[in-house]
């Protein structure tokens, strides 16, 4: 398997999430709405987040 899951934070409101690295569909936090990820044909493009850490 080529993907990973990669521990983010949003940038509006600061919750944490867990994502998949090569998401095929747009990812919105949990708490906010606001969008997270956008697919680009291959890894996932970090929209409104940042990375905090890989995961195995």
């Amino acid at each position: 398997m080529s993907g990973k899951f990669i521990k983010v934070t949003c940038k509006d409101c600061g919750s944490e999430s867990v994502i998949y690295s090569r998401a095929t569909t747009v990812i919105s936090c949990s708490v906010c709405g606001a969008t997270l990820t956008a697919p680009s044909g291959g890894k996932a493009k970090l929209v409104g987040c940042k990375m905090l850490e890989a995961m195995e």
